[in-house]
């Protein structure tokens, strides 16, 4: 039989309470730990029960007032043992880094920031160093003009070119411009993988534009006569009418012309937003309702500014017609109400979508709108005769 001191009574309550802090680690090294305890226990079976409890119950009240001393201390005194636990010590620093990893992730969660991370670099932050010197309110302004700007070109390439053709470029050019831009402007690691998709799409946005001119020039070929009404056909008669059929034909590929670089630099400017609210949402941890409200309230002050100094001056809107066309016809007027509720579903969406993600898988799913937009006009056209 072993004799055990009062020395030895008390490194076994502290060798049991650090056992009990660590009852969150692995349960086979705990079960190891209580196997050893107990053949320690055994060994002291000539100490009295009442003893060994009133040394319990001191040293607990006295690890209670400084845990980690104790725990130390305890580690310490079992390296010195034939019979101490060498897997105490790893056991509590393996405790005390989870317990610490978890508490800073709580104390940090709402610091950590928004949206995707991937092939975000250190480059990345100072790059986008200058949006944290803008001011708070400021930050909106400049989406907002970016996006008042992209929706009258939208608008206005609406004009010269079909919608169906005109949102498969649009899409196409905002896809293709907004992984440059996460490149350029954010400093966005891209893979190889998603450059050989970028030049896939560019190669068919310019199949789609060059098939699009193609289609028209047909068009304004056919519309022209064969003959000039009945006229007796003349030399002159001849030139003239070649002449005004080259110029048709020109006026319609000049119109498509137009149309194209006007959705070139809607794009543009589209994709300078997206790239703008991504920058400001995630990394200033601007909040996204708050983004879009703030948006459509410089819109509305700037474009009302505009609308009302040079829209009659530079032949943009005739103010007189607009005002009596709403008057006279309650359709527009319901269109005049319903839209900009339509446009406030399509802002929260979004803007959400940029915020979880970034402006480039924004626009990668933004593409999809592109089958609605022509499964919708393909219903109209043959359903609607």
């Amino acid at each position: 039989s072993i004799i055990v001191t009062k020395d030895d009574q008390s490194k076994q309550t502290t060798h049991e309470t650090s056992i009990e802090l660590s009852s969150n680690c692995s349960k086979n090294d705990v079960e190891l730990a209580e196997q050893r305890e107990t053949k320690e226990q055994s060994s002291c079976e000539e100490v009295s029960s009442d003893d060994v409890e009133e040394n319990i119950l001191s040293n607990s009240n006295e690890q209670l007032d400084s845990v980690e001393t104790d725990q130390l201390s305890s580690s310490q005194d079992s390296t010195t043992t034939s019979s101490s636990i060498p897997s105490t010590s790893i056991l509590f620093e393996m405790y005390k880094s989870i317990h610490t990893s978890i508490s800073l992730l709580l104390k940090n969660n709402d610091e950590m920031p928004n949206g995707s991370n991937h092939g975000l670099t250190p480059q990345s932050a100072e790059r986008i160093r200058w949006a944290h010197d803008i001011p708070y309110y400021v930050r909106p302004a400049i989406p907002a003009l970016f996006n008042l700007l992209n929706s009258a070109l939208r608008w206005a390439s609406l004009v010269y070119i079909d919608a169906s053709v005109a949102e498969m470029l649009i899409s196409g050019l905002e896809l293709t411009l907004s992984v440059v831009a996460a490149r350029v402007i954010r400093k966005r690691m891209v893979s190889r993988s998603r450059w050989v998709g970028v030049v896939i799409v560019a190669v068919g946005v310019v199949v789609i534009e060059r098939a699009n001119n193609w289609k028209h020039q047909q068009q304004q070929e056919e519309e022209q006569p064969d003959d000039v009404d009945g006229v007796e056909a003349s030399n002159n008669n001849e030139n003239d009418n070649n002449h005004s059929s080259s110029n048709v034909t020109r006026s319609g590929a000049q119109n498509v012309t137009i149309g194209v670089i006007l959705i070139i630099l809607q794009s543009i400017l589209s994709v300078l937003q997206d790239i703008g609210e991504e920058i400001f949402m995630q990394a200033t941890t601007f909040p996204a309702m708050m983004m879009l409200g703030m948006e459509g309230l410089y819109g509305f002050v700037i474009g009302l500014i505009i609308y009302a100094t040079i829209g009659n001056k530079f032949g943009i809107e005739d103010i007189d017609d607009t005002i009596s066309m709403l008057t006279n016809n309650a359709t527009l007027r319901w269109w005049l109400l319903g839209l900009p509720l339509l446009f406030l579903l399509t802002g929260i969406f979004n803007i959400k979508a940029t915020e979880v993600t970034s402006a480039m898988t924004r626009n990668v799913w933004k593409n999809l709108r592109t089958v609605l937009v022509w499964s919708i006009a393909l219903c109209i056209f043959y359903l609607g005769n």
